[in-house]
C-alpha cells in the first residue's frame, strides 16, 4: 500500500457554480496538471507506436476528462478545469493542453519558459520511470491510484477576497525568511481587497511592473529598490521590510507608483539600447560598459540618482562609476560584497538629501571602491583576457580600443562596430619556431596578457597568422591602429612583452581616472 503524501493547505475563494479561485496553491495545482499531461503524453507515444490503439485512446479521453477538462463538441478543444493567471493561461491552453511545442522557446516569457521546462522535466521522468512500457494501463493506474489517491491537502474555502488574503497571510507567516513574490503580491492585494475597484487597479499595476521587470528578476529588482532607501538587506527579508512600511491602502498605491517608475530606470540601466540613452552617445557608452563588466551593485545608486540629479550631474556620476568598476572589478577583481555596502550607503545619502546632494559628495562616499594608481597598475600588469571566452574577448576589445584612443596619433573607434580584430603577437598556437623563444609554460602564462594583444585589420591578421615577430612587425607598421604601428622593439620576448604591458598600464591609469581633491 502506497503511503500518503501531505501537500499542505490550499486556500480557495468560492466564486459560485462550483468554481473556485486559487489564492494559495496555484503552483501545486499547476504542477499536478503538468504531471498529468506528461502521463498522457506517454500514452500518446504508445499510440504513435501502434500499441493497444483503441484502449489507449480511450484512456487518454478518460484521463483528460478527469484531470484536465472537457472537450468542446464544436471546436473539439479542451475546456480546462484549471485556468492560470492572465500572463500564462494562453500558453497553458494553446501549448501545454494541446501538446504543441512552442514555436520559439527563446522568445517566451520567463514564466512560460518555466512552464515548458517543467513539462519537459516530467515527460523525462515519466519516460525514465516507464522506459520499457508495453501496456497503457500501468500509466493510467499511476496517475489515478498513486498520484490521484495518495496526495492529501487541507482545503480552506472563504467567501470573499479580503478573508482569502488574510488566511493566506496567516498560513505563510511563520517567522521564516519569506522570499516569495507571490506572498508580497497577495499581501498588497489584501490591503486593498475591501474595494473591488482598488483591487482591480492594484492588480493591473502589479501586472505592469512584472511585465516590465520579468517575474524571475523581480526579487533582485525589489532588493535594489529597497536598498536605495534603507540599510542593506538580503533577498530573504524583502517581504518583512515591505510589511514594516506598507500598512494601508494608500501605502500600496504609493509603493506601486514608485516601483513602476523605478522599474523603467532599472531595466534601462541594463540595456544600452534603451530609449533613455538613445539620444546621448556618452550615456549609451557608459551603460554598455557596465553591462560588459557584468557588475550590478551600482544599480541602487544609479536608480535613485537618475530621479534626483540633473542630466549632466548624472552623466558625470555614471562615467565615474564606469571608471571605478573597471578598476575595481575588471582589473582588480576585488570582492563584490564591499561594493554592495558602499553603494547602498551612497544611495541612502542621495535619497535623504535629494535637494542638496552633489556628485562630489557621492564620489567621496564611494571613494573606497576607487583602487589606487599603484594597485591598479600592478593589477593591470598581470592582467590576462582569455579571448576564447566571449565576454573576456569583448572586454579585451573594449580595453584595446580605449588605449588606442589615448595613444598619440591614435583614433577613437567604436569597439563594437569597428572591423578590427585582436591580434596575439605571441600566437595562440605555439609553433616550433616560437617554441625556441617561449617555453610551453611561458606561452600559457603570457599569451593572453594584455601586453601580448593588439588591434589589427582582419586581412592583415589572416596573412601573418603564426609567423615570427620579424615578419609580423613589418605588417604592424602598416596598420591604421596606433596601438599597433607604434610597437617598436627588435624582438618579442618575455621582457619586451612585460615592458609593453607596463607601458599600457600607465596609459590605462590615465584613461580610467577620477581626480579626487
Amino acid at each position: 500500500m502506497q503511503e500518503s503524501h501531505y501537500m499542505g493547505s490550499i486556500v480557495l475563494l468560492n466564486s459560485g457554480d462550483s468554481n473556485y479561485k486559487i489564492i494559495d496553491g496555484q503552483q501545486r495545482f499547476t504542477t499536478l496538471s503538468i504531471i498529468s499531461l506528461a502521463v498522457i503524453s506517454k500514452l500518446k507515444d504508445l499510440i504513435e507506436n501502434e500499441i493497444d490503439l483503441e484502449k489507449n485512446n480511450e484512456r487518454i479521453e478518460l484521463l483528460m476528462k478527469d484531470y484536465i477538462g472537457h472537450k468542446d463538441s464544436v471546436s473539439l478543444t479542451y475546456s480546462s478545469k484549471l485556468f492560470l493567471n492572465e500572463n500564462n493561461d494562453s500558453f497553458y491552453q494553446r501549448r501545454l493542453l494541446s501538446f504543441n511545442k512552442p514555436i520559439n522557446i527563446k522568445k517566451l516569457l520567463d514564466s512560460e519558459k518555466l512552464l515548458w521546462k517543467a513539462y519537459e522535466f516530467y515527460v523525462g521522468k515519466i519516460n525514465s520511470l516507464f522506459y520499457n512500457l508495453k501496456d497503457g494501463s500501468e500509466l493510467a493506474s499511476f496517475l489515478k491510484n498513486i498520484i490521484g489517491r495518495n496526495l492529501l491537502f487541507i482545503q480552506i474555502t472563504v467567501e470573499n477576497e479580503l478573508n482569502a488574503y488574510t488566511v493566506f497571510e496567516t498560513l505563510n507567516s511563520r517567522g521564516v525568511e519569506l522570499t516569495s513574490t507571490d506572498l508580497l503580491k497577495n499581501y498588497l492585494f489584501s490591503l486593498v481587497a475591501k474595494s473591488s475597484s482598488d483591487l482591480e487597479q492594484v492588480k493591473k499595476q502589479w501586472k505592469k511592473i512584472i511585465d516590465i521587470i520579468g517575474l524571475k528578476n523581480f526579487p533582485v529588482f525589489l532588493r535594489h529598490y529597497l536598498n536605495t532607501q534603507i540599510k542593506l538587506i538580503n533577498k530573504g527579508y524583502l517581504f518583512k521590510a515591505i510589511k514594516k512600511t506598507i500598512r494601508e491602502d494608500k501605502d500600496v498605491f504609493n509603493l506601486l507608483d514608485k516601483l513602476e517608475e523605478s522599474a523603467y530606470i532599472y531595466m534601462a540601466l541594463g540595456n544600452p539600447n534603451d530609449e533613455y540613452w538613445r539620444e546621448d552617445k556618452e550615456l549609451y557608452e557608459s551603460i554598455d560598459a557596465l553591462k560588459l563588466f557584468g557588475v550590478t551593485q551600482h544599480k541602487p545608486l544609479l536608480m535613485i540618482s537618475y530621479l534626483y540629479l540633473n542630466t549632466q550631474t548624472f552623466k558625470k556620476l555614471l562615467k565615474s562609476i564606469v571608471t571605478i568598476s573597471y578598476r575595481y572589478s575588471v582589473i582588480g577583481r576585488h570582492q563584490t560584497n564591499i561594493m554592495d555596502k558602499i553603494y547602498n550607503k551612497a544611495a541612502i545619502e542621495v535619497y535623504e538629501n535629494q535637494s542638496t546632494i552633489n556628485v562630489t559628495t557621492i564620489l567621496n562616499t564611494i571613494k573606497d571602491l576607487y583602487i589606487s594608481d599603484d594597485d591598479f597598475k600592478n593589477s593591470f600588469e598581470g592582467k590576462t583576457f582569455n579571448t576564447n571566452n566571449n565576454n573576456h574577448k569583448k572586454q579585451a576589445r573594449y580595453t584595446l580600443y580605449k588605449l588606442e584612443g589615448q595613444i598619440e596619433n591614435g583614433n577613437k573607434y567604436d569597439y563594437l562596430n569597428d572591423a578590427g580584430t585582436i591580434e596575439h603577437i605571441l600566437p595562440e598556437n605555439l609553433t616550433e619556431d616560437w617554441e625556441k623563444i617561449f617555453s610551453e609554460d611561458e606561452h600559457i602564462r603570457n599569451v593572453y596578457k594584455i601586453g601580448n594583444l593588439t588591434l589589427l585589420e582582419s586581412n592583415k591578421n589572416r596573412d601573418i597568422a603564426d609567423k615570427l615577430f620579424e615578419e609580423k612587425k613589418l605588417v604592424y607598421a602598416e596598420s591604421k591602429y596606433a596601438i599597433t604601428n607604434t610597437i617598436d622593439v627588435f624582438e618579442w620576448s618575455i621582457n619586451t612583452l612585460k615592458q609593453r604591458q607596463s607601458k599600457l598600464a600607465n596609459i590605462a591609469c590615465g584613461i580610467w581616472k577620477i581626480q579626487y581633491s
